[in-house]
């Protein structure tokens, strides 16, 4: 251990430790054990500087593996959250904001005698912070990564001590309002943000509110060009508020001694940190601050590494389970980025303009420690992010303040505060403008084939470079090896791809999304689910192409998705059935297609798209739409996919009528792999139409514990009876089928890979 800096190594060795455990490379108990044992040994060895040092790291490593691993420990059978699957009446107070909530359960109303837990709620009911609300629904454990390359999608949840959701049938609100200091923060943002519509209107209300606030932005199109821009930080509250904040304060108290305005200081810092909400980035920035105010009162030295390492292991300490969340670590390594490169970079740069200077060190610096989490996370890199964060640079750090002062002195007075606001709005404009303007550059978005092989080299030539540039090792050795480790990654994607299409079966909850890819990268999309993130997520993280899109009806649990996949990666071609459907989001689809200038054709029997060798041949809808009923379901897209040998069927929603239809057509719907139709409904997979297809796979894409009663029990015995093997998506996660044209690999998420030949 370095002897000037040993709270930074044991800081490090802490959370490297907690890492282990969180991950659960190390079972908790052990660590735990091994933790007090070296306690007992550093004791012994106090006498001996170098073997105690040795020991204290060994010893914080794993106690930080224990803290780590206990995080995944699950609830005890009398807690709430253990009751997976149950019927739950619970009350408690709102520990934020919206229909989908946290409660802080105080109460279990139903079953009797159980012991509260912190808990999600989806619901409904749009509730306050504070509010006194009872929640009655069926309980659920925390959801997991159930697709390939998925983050964690708990995250949000983990943020705030969640430990099981409520899907909730009934949400009620008791009381409204519950103690100040629950209800302040979200009032002072509230009032914050109204000030900024009543003086500017929007957008530019809402992105000043993003930037101060790190309040999310209303305008999608706008959210989506800062995060295509690489300025998407901008908007979220971090360190650069509580700079302004703390300077602020500062400056106010200037008249008083010094204690007193370091003390005010802090207390401004603190402050704001609770109004704008406890981030992994804002609680970051909080406990630095808070640390280098306190070692300014007692005139005490601050060194920046050890600072950000001991707030790291503070906040693993607190939430061990933040160490997972792609927040914490984008915030951590921006600014390890600051504290460790920027400063060298600054004074290597030969530029007159000291604010240039810093800009573009700060930003290379930051985009190179940010690069390799950007790719391992989310499949893609910001190409122009340096540019844009030069450009953004001195617009950003005048709008933060302008904001925060005309927001204060508009809750006072209003028309004091515009002239003030209208600077930040000229800012925000400003942003805007450039945040679309580089997102609209080409190449703006890299997306990544392989995005884990891709971030594992970024990240070593970025430790290389790092380390020849600090004098920790010859610049021709870092060049060297950064050359092989570059060289071996291109020859690997040059290497002939393995002739094997793929088509995976996305689990999107209650809803179908299927990706069908070809051996030279061929992709074809059917459906998209009923939320965004699981299809634009796997898209991402495996290239980011799109070629063909196919819509089998316009309902939203199979519109929605797509629709934000054509207006990210676009398509050389849709394909939609065009039955006539009420959907606002069916609406806004067609109109991205026509605005997007994206080929749009109606998908009836007979339409043929060839892509490489694999094929998709329409069978259903016929010339004349089926009139009934169920006629969107009805008149769903019926399509053949084939590659080599093997078919996949994919029917959408259809149900029994159009099924009689087909079968009575004579057209040969023989195939491998059946999608089963409309989520499991009895209104499908009839008798004749599963002996028709006579599938040997087949995959169910159903929501977990859904409302509908999905699937039906009926349609389940119809598909044993046959001897068809079924996976589902919501006990199987999603279902990934591998051919080579005459054999089939099969996967699930949750289970093993298997063969079956043909």
């Amino acid at each position: 251990m370095h002897a000037r800096r040993p709270l930074l190594w044991t800081s490090v060795a802490f959370v490297a430790g907690s890492a282990a455990g969180v991950y659960q490379v190390l079972p908790p108990w052990p660590a735990f054990g091994a933790a007090v044992g070296l306690v007992l040994v550093a004791a012994w060895a106090a006498g001996r500087a170098r073997l105690a040092g040795a020991v204290l790291l060994a010893c914080a490593a794993a106690a930080g593996a224990a803290v780590g691993g206990a995080a995944h420990t699950g609830p005890r059978a009398d807690e709430l959250a253990g009751l997976g699957g149950r019927l739950v009446e619970v009350e408690g107070f709102a520990a934020t904001s919206g229909a989908r909530f946290v409660l802080d359960a105080t109460h279990v109303l139903q079953p009797a005698g159980t012991r509260p837990s912190r808990v999600g709620v989806r619901g409904r009911t749009q509730v306050a912070v504070g509010d006194r609300v009872r929640v009655r629904g069926r309980l659920l454990p925390l959801p997991e990564a159930t697709n390939p390359g998925q983050s964690d999608p708990s995250r949000w949840l983990h943020r705030h001590g969640a430990r099981a959701v409520v899907a909730a049938e009934r949400v009620w609100v008791v009381g409204r309002g519950g103690p100040w200091w629950q209800r302040w923060p979200e009032s002072a943002r509230t009032a914050l943000q109204e000030v900024y519509r009543r003086a500017l209107g929007p957008p530019l209300d809402s992105l000043l509110a993003g930037a101060v606030l790190g309040v999310p932005v209303r305008d999608q199109e706008l959210q989506e060009a800062f995060r295509r821009s690489g300025l998407v930080h901008l908007l979220v509250a971090s360190g650069a508020q509580l700079s302004t904040v703390a300077a602020s304060s500062y400056l106010l108290l200037r008249r008083l001694r010094r204690p007193f305005r370091v003390a005010g200081a802090l207390a401004a810092v603190l402050a704001f940190a609770w109004v704008a909400g406890w981030e992994p980035s804002m609680a970051r920035a909080a406990i630095m601050a808070g640390v280098a105010v306190a070692a300014g009162l007692l005139r005490r030295e601050v060194d920046p590494p050890t600072l950000l390492a001991f707030a790291a292991a503070v906040l693993v300490a607190v939430r061990p389970l933040w160490l997972a969340d792609v927040g914490f670590q984008l915030s951590f390594a921006a600014t390890a980025a600051l504290v460790w490169l920027a400063p060298s970079l600054e004074d290597a740069l030969r530029v007159k303009s000291r604010l240039v200077r810093e800009g573009l060190a700060a930003a290379v610096a930051c985009q190179l420690f940010v690069a390799p989490l950007v790719v391992w996370h989310f499949g893609e890199l910001q190409v122009w992010a340096v540019v844009a964060n030069v450009l953004a640079l001195p617009v950003s750090a005048l709008v933060v303040p302008a904001g925060l002062l005309g927001g204060v002195v508009g809750l006072v007075w209003l028309p004091a505060a515009v002239p003030v606001l209208w600077v930040a709005a000229a800012g925000c404009a400003y942003l805007a403008w450039l945040a679309r303007w580089v997102s609209a550059l080409p190449g703006a978005t890299a997306y990544a084939p392989d995005p884990k092989a891709l971030a594992l080299v970024l990240g070593l030539c970025g430790s290389l470079a790092v380390a020849a540039w600090r004098g920790r090792m010859r610049p021709g050795r870092a060049a060297v090896l950064a050359a092989v480790a570059a060289a071996v990654a291109v020859w690997v994607r040059a290497l002939p791809p393995p002739p094997y299409a793929e088509v995976v079966f996305l689990d999107v909850g209650q809803g179908d999304a299927v990706v069908a890819r070809g051996p030279n990268g061929e992709r074809l999309v059917v459906d998209g689910g009923p939320e965004a993130e699981p299809l634009l997520g796997f898209l991402a993280r495996s290239g980011g192409k799109l070629d063909v899109a196919v819509l089998s009806h316009p309902h939203a649990d199979h519109v929605a998705g797509l629709l934000h996949a054509v207006r990210r990666f676009g398509a050389r071609v849709v394909l939609d059935s065009g039955y006539p459907h009420p959907t606002p989001v069916y609406a806004e689809f067609l109109r991205t297609v026509r605005e997007g200038g994206i080929p749009y054709r109606l998908a009836r029997r007979g339409v043929r798209v060839s892509l490489g060798r694999l094929e998709l041949r329409v069978l259903w809808p016929p010339s004349e739409l089926w009139e009934g009923p169920s006629g969107a379901n009805e008149n769903s897209v019926v399509a053949l996919l084939q590659y080599g040998e093997v078919r996949f069927l994919l029917p959408g929603d259809v149900e029994a009528g159009a099924e009689a239809s087909l079968v009575s057509s004579g057209e040969n719907l023989r195939a491998h792999v059946l999608k089963v139709p409309h989520q499991g409904s009895r209104t499908s997979s009839s008798e004749p139409f599963l002996k028709a297809v006579a599938p040997q796979v087949a995959v169910l894409s159903v929501g977990r514990w859904n409302p509908y009663g999905h699937p039906h029990q009926d349609v389940l015995a119809r598909y044993a009876r046959a001897g068809i093997a079924l996976y589902r998506t919501d006990r199987d996660g999603a279902v990934t089928i591998r051919t080579d044209g005459r054999a089939l690999w099969v996967q699930a998420t949750k289970r093993a890979w298997c063969c079956t030949g043909w």
